[in-house]
């Protein structure tokens, strides 16, 4: 069949409606060759199910049908086992095999293989040598390639803006993280300085630094406050190391003018500077903003982005991200995302060196390679291990305004399109790109991991999503996330709400336009309904939480009931002249150190529920992540032992000391 240099579903339809068979095949085909979206896929292949057969070719039709039938949809399963049985009552002979009982094979049947629907390289026979080859049956109809799904709802024609949310949670939010991450780092600074002058003052020939006696708050408040009016062009800096380059605005609305329009409408209307735009050289799909004023704040985003996003989608990710220009929620997130690449870009550059060194020291010095790389390596490796553990301490006071400004700056990407379903599609996409991105790498980019704070779709939530079968749909893997009651308590670690109820409002939205909605995610479950709910699931955290928070909980409550007990029986034993136990209510270290026991037996106790004994009938073999996620009551502690095979994805050496990044 001769191929058609621009095939298009319209052409292929209009020819078979026609009756010009072998133009409709050959715009269907094309179609199938070369669309990403499986739905116009679906629709070509059941119109060429029609055309197959008035076309001489009953037997692809009938492989067509056999391969629909296996379609997540239920009506096309329907459809496909109808219509496969009205071919083969029709056609019985090309439902039959090629090969008959005595072997033989006819030669014909090579020359018409059944159409193949997944992009595969060309390729091209080689004719250099006459040897006959095994004849081998052509290959059957590849529907299902690994591409999401999907439903491309529409959006609104006309529309008014959305009534502007109250400001003054986030106001707090951002004020209390503020002051959180503020003291974090004084706390921090004051115990580097402590440590310092500690191992000072026991080391010969050298004495502490007087200057590290004082209070820091002042010094700290000035460093601060010169690191504010230095962030956007040290942000820049930073992310040249990453191939940071200036895009025009002209540039961008050359390729997607809806995307340009957006910028201005919104900067026009908000009576804000056009923001500086900029893109990052990855096949990973970021984007983010930063600044210390909106006349100097910066738009940042991938050309991954740019490439694998509809212009409809990326208006939305601007649009979203010109929202945390409006919200001013970019400033303090901006400066404490540079404060945190200090610690971070220690933690990824000395492995680096740290190598660099061993090699060296390899060729100048042969004979100490062993005693010297070990000392080296481990030194360095300490190094790179605290200034992580420095960076994952300072994020967690970032998380809860990262958490909370994404709501704000969704409603305001809505508002400003119309087209809640586009930012669903967005973020989606988004996580797929990074997901794969990640498994292409093998490994989690600094960038990604550094800038987790500022990204639309955390790459932890993208590894999830982009884990499960493409044929599974988004709902079965969201479904967890807007239904499970501990879910709020759950992802107190993380850097952006649950993608399923973040995605509930963009349906909510789709509604009140009287839109469809890109997904049908079920209706959100309240956290708690009332006290004596609240009460009820705090009692039994303990079965919920993961192994850290629970024994964390556990830890915290009976190390303080402990320390209370025996500093009361030291002080019953003063009143009532016990000598021996009077020492209890004296012994501050023994007493604090309750705590640390009670950790340390809870982490026991509660271990033994994460490794059961396993039983080879109980352990699932291949098993499918959407069964899993379909038990919207599972909770990390219930244990389903499966069996998996594959390569360990992460990075390798110094960088992975702590385990951080094991996929």
């Amino acid at each position: 069949m001769a191929s058609i240099p621009n095939p298009t579903l319209a052409a292929g339809l209009e020819a078979l409606k026609q009756g010009n068979y072998q133009d409709a095949i050959a715009h269907l085909e094309g179609v199938c060759e070369m669309e990403l979206d499986d739905s116009i896929v679906t629709e070509a292949s059941q119109s060429l199910v029609q055309a197959y057969p008035k076309h001489g070719q009953p037997e692809k039709a009938i492989a067509l049908c056999q391969h629909l039938s296996e379609h997540p949809d239920p009506h096309i399963q329907e459809w496909a086992a109808k219509t496969e049985a009205e071919l083969i009552s029709k056609y019985p002979v090309a439902a039959k095999s090629p090969t008959d009982a005595t072997g033989f094979t006819p030669l014909e049947d090579q020359a018409s293989s059944p159409l193949k629907l997944s992009r595969k390289p060309n390729q091209t026979a080689s004719s250099s040598s006459l040897l006959p080859v095994p004849y081998s049956p052509p290959d059957i109809p590849t529907l299902y390639t690994p591409r999401p799904r999907w439903r491309n709802c529409g959006r609104a024609q006309h529309w008014h803006p959305l009534k502007s949310p109250k400001m003054e949670r986030l106001w707090l939010v951002a004020i209390a993280v503020a002051i959180a991450f503020f003291w974090l780092l004084r706390v921090l600074v004051e115990f580097a300085m402590e440590t310092i002058n500690s191992i000072l003052v026991e080391l010969p020939w050298f004495r502490p630094f007087q200057l590290l006696y004082r209070d820091p708050t002042l010094a700290l408040g000035i460093t601060l406050a010169i690191l504010f009016i230095l962030s956007p062009w040290l942000m820049d800096g930073l992310l040249q190391f990453h191939g940071l380059e200036t895009l025009s605005l002209t540039k961008l609305a050359s390729r997607h003018p809806e995307s340009a329009k957006v910028i201005q409408k919104v900067c026009r209307k908000r009576r804000l500077p056009l923001p500086s735009l900029k893109v990052l050289p990855t096949d990973a799909t970021v984007a983010l903003t930063y600044g210390n004023l909106p006349r100097t704040a910066r738009i940042v985003v991938s050309q991954g982005l740019l490439d694998q996003l509809k212009d409809d989608e990326i208006a939305n990710i601007y649009a979203g991200q010109l929202g945390h220009i409006i919200n001013r929620d970019f400033i303090l997130m901006s400066l404490g995302v540079l404060i945190i690449q200090i610690p971070y870009t220690i933690y990824w550059q000395i492995p680096q060196w740290a190598e660099k060194l061993k090699e060296l020291l390899l060729v100048k010095l042969p004979g100490a390679r062993g005693w010297l790389s070990a000392i080296l390596l481990g030194i360095t490796g300490t190094v790179a291990s605290l200034s992580y553990s420095i960076y994952w301490v300072l994020s967690l006071p970032l998380l809860w305004l990262s958490r909370a400004r994404v709501y704000y700056s969704d409603r305001i990407a809505i508002s400003t399109t119309g087209n809640p379903n586009g930012l669903t599609r967005a973020l989606l996409k988004i996580a797929l790109g990074i997901s794969e991105d990640i498994q292409i790498s093998g490994q989690t980019s600094g960038l990604l991991e550094s800038f987790d704070v500022l990204l639309p779709v955390g790459y932890q939530q993208a590894m999830v999503i982009g884990s499960f079968s493409p044929t599974t749909p988004f709902e079965d893997i969201l479904k967890w996330d807007c239904t499970n009651p501990y879910r709020y308590w759950l992802i107190i670690n993380s850097a952006h709400p649950l993608l399923g109820e973040r995605l509930h409002l963009p349906k909510r939205y789709a509604h009140f336009l009287k839109l469809h909605a890109e997904l049908d995610l079920p209706a959100l479950i309240p956290a708690s309904r009332n006290r004596a709910e609240f009460f009820s699931k705090l009692s039994n955290s303990y079965k919920a939480l993961p192994l850290l928070q629970s024994t964390l909980i556990f830890g915290v409550i009976m190390g303080a009931a402990l320390r209370g007990i025996l500093w009361m029986i030291g002080k019953l034993s003063d009143m009532f002249d016990i000598w021996q136990l009077i020492w209890l209510h004296n012994a501050n270290s023994f007493i604090d150190a309750c705590i640390l026991i009670a950790f340390s037996i809870s982490v026991f106790l509660w271990i033994n529920n994460y490794f059961p004994d396993l039983k080879p009938t109980n352990i699932g073999t291949d098993p499918d992540l959407g069964d899993y996620f379909a038990t919207t009551v599972t909770l990390p502690p219930d244990s389903r032992p499966v069996l998996l095979s594959g390569k360990l994805l992460g990075r390798s050496g110094l960088r992975n000391w702590l385990g951080q990044d094991l996929i």
